[in-house]
């Protein structure tokens, strides 16, 4: 495991789009790359307080990744909260799902994001998306009067 760079913009644009992608084709990259809202989550990667972490196999090819997004109410992600609180996203590859990879790195996540003083993380979550059950195993519960599939974890 390893921190995010800036260097991971590929890594994190290729995430979003499978993220997006979690119950079939319905975005391009081309689609990701020319639409702002998805955009954000990985383009100018990293800026203020956002971090991350990348596992990756033995030959250092990233099979997974997580990372925290701050976003403000003029430019929110489909978590968002508040400017205080980041967004989590994260993305396992497909052929290593069911591993603990997941697990793995929310668990560390939540470790650095306590260690930085960070109060609460937040994500968003499309109905129906196995992921839920990972994020409710880890703490992730529904925000009161909420976005649906806005998950808030207080640490």
């Amino acid at each position: 495991m390893r921190e995010t760079t800036a260097t991971d913009r590929r890594l994190l644009a290729r995430a979003t789009l499978d993220n997006l992608n979690w119950n079939g084709r319905r975005f391009t990259m081309r689609e990701v790359e020319d639409t702002p809202q998805f955009r954000h989550y990985y383009d100018g990667w990293p800026s203020g307080e956002d971090f991350g972490l990348v596992a990756e196999d033995t030959e250092s090819v990233a099979v997974a990744v997580v990372w925290l997004r701050y976003f403000t109410a003029e430019d929110p992600g489909y978590g968002f909260i508040a400017d205080t609180i980041p967004e989590l996203s994260i993305w396992v590859s497909a052929e290593r799902r069911c591993q603990g990879i997941g697990g793995s790195l929310l668990h560390r996540v939540t470790e650095v994001a306590r260690s930085r003083g960070v109060t609460a993380i937040s994500l968003s979550v499309e109905d129906g998306n196995p992921a839920a059950r990972l994020y409710a195993r880890h703490g992730f519960r529904p925000v009161p009067n909420g976005a649906p599939g806005c998950l808030l974890l207080e640490l």
